[in-house]
């Protein structure tokens, strides 16, 4: 699927680099640029793009503003975030931006981002988007996590729970909302209280009457519950005797 896209920059010198490298990602082609967001909401119009690549800070509203304008305008366009500082990560990720990238871009990341919004444009094709990432607490303050790092999530402490390899970080989501918006070929609800990774089970153990606990590869061997309602839609994933 070919996408169309706009770079917006106030720096001529940034939106030629940033186009000559969009030119070697995949079908894609860039159809306009724009400086600021006067030209950046006008191109939208001519030329309706899937994505438009937005600098985080320019002269009138920054990126982040900009892209909740677009967004809203054109409910179909994907934005992606390009800057030189991380501080607006959390604002464009809560403006539900594709993707974040910081200057200097790599073209491999680059072409990560533009899968990314391929994905995202086939989804809400299906009217099937899901969550690839999500703001969680760590202390007064939140950081955003790729929900391609979270091995489990779980309820603990009247709270949910995002457990990484090496971390644990507090969300303020149901279990059950989280169920919903994330991808069900990447995570399983094995329980009341728990959703793995599917592509993190490494063992199904027996605890007996006819139930069973779930291995998980994670550093502390993470072992989680596997209720027996659930046991049979696991098992069309990964089939097990007994």
């Amino acid at each position: 699927m070919s996408i169309r896209a706009i770079v917006v920059d106030d720096e001529p010198l940034a939106r030629d680099e940033l186009r000559f490298m969009l030119g070697q990602c995949k079908d894609i082609e860039v159809v306009g640029e724009a400086r600021n967001a006067p030209e950046a909401q006008g191109l939208c119009k001519q030329e309706s793009p899937d994505v438009a690549f937005l600098d985080l800070r320019m002269p009138g509203p920054d990126g982040v503003a900009l892209a909740e304008t677009l967004m809203a305008n054109h409910p179909e366009l994907k934005v992606v975030i390009v800057s030189a500082h991380d501080e607006g990560a959390l604002r464009a990720f809560e403006a539900r931006v594709a993707d974040y990238l910081l200057k200097p871009v790599r073209l491999e990341r680059l072409r990560q981002a533009v899968e990314r919004v391929r994905g995202e444009t086939r989804g809400a094709e299906s009217g099937h988007e899901r969550l690839e990432r999500i703001a969680v607490r760590r202390k007064d303050s939140y950081v955003v996590l790729e929900l391609g790092d979270v091995v489990y999530f779980e309820v603990k402490d009247e709270l949910v729970w995002a457990v990484t390899d090496d971390d644990r970080f507090a969300i303020d989501k149901t279990l059950a909302n989280l169920e919903d918006e994330l991808d069900p070929d990447a995570f399983f609800r094995s329980h009341r209280g728990f959703i793995v990774r599917y592509d993190r089970i490494r063992a199904i153990e027996p605890t007996g009457a006819g139930t069973y606990q779930l291995l998980l590869e994670h550093p502390e061997n993470a072992k989680i519950p596997l209720a027996r309602e659930r046991a049979k839609r696991l098992r069309e994933r990964i089939p097990f005797s007994g």
